[in-house]
């Protein structure tokens, strides 16, 4: 009976040197999800540059998305007041078409505050009790009512307009009564953007 001749020593593959380098191979895997960090040499990342570069891009489209959404809302707001101005117009001649007459004030906000909308609401009561018919919205009414304002429209008892401040009024009772808005401005040297019962020069 012949025994068979082992290999040489360097050819001998031990069990656990197998397993050795079955590991090493399963770790070395690009997919392997037992690896929680790869090498850096195959790691991919953002250099400082295209960062900063992607963080420029992101704040103009934002600056670009904002300023195009403030000028949308400003135009909304100016037609909104143009059409409100044109509404308390027709609804003071249809007062003056009943009581021959327009909602009186006769007189116009002090010259050092007509630049201040604020100071519009002793005159804006006036209108609004005339052509609402009563103090407020919710009180019964006390005369006829001329105009149907929207819950945005009235603060209290005066009308205001989109930027939340008191519309301008005047009327003798027989000229047509001046009606106008400050469009938010509030100094002299906004007064082409008020939007008002008159033509502009």
């Amino acid at each position: 009976m012949t025994t068979p001749t082992p290999p040489p020593f360097h050819q001998k593959i031990f069990t656990h040197a197998k397993s050795a380098k079955v590991a090493t191979d399963i770790y070395l895997t690009k997919n392997n999800p037992f690896r929680p960090l790869r090498p850096w040499r195959e790691q991919s990342a953002f250099t400082l540059i295209e960062l900063l570069a992607v963080i420029t891009i992101i704040g103009i489209l934002a600056g670009l998305t904002l300023g195009a959404a403030g000028a949308v809302r400003r135009h909304g707001a100016t037609s909104t007041a143009k059409a409100e101005v044109a509404a308390l117009q027709a609804a003071c001649d249809r007062y003056y078409a009943d009581n021959n007459l327009y909602p009186t004030t006769n007189s116009m906000p002090d010259p050092s505050s007509i630049f201040n909308p604020d100071k519009y609401k002793t005159v804006g009561q006036v209108l609004f009790t005339n052509l609402v018919g009563s103090t407020t919205l919710s009180n019964a009414l006390t005369s006829k009512r001329y105009f149907e304002p929207k819950p945005a429209m009235v603060s209290g008892n005066y009308f205001i307009d989109p930027w939340g401040y008191a519309y301008g009024y005047n009327s003798d009772g027989t000229n047509a009564p001046l009606i106008w808005s400050t469009a938010g401005q509030t100094n002299q040297a906004g007064t082409n953007k008020w939007i008002t019962s008159w033509p502009k020069m």
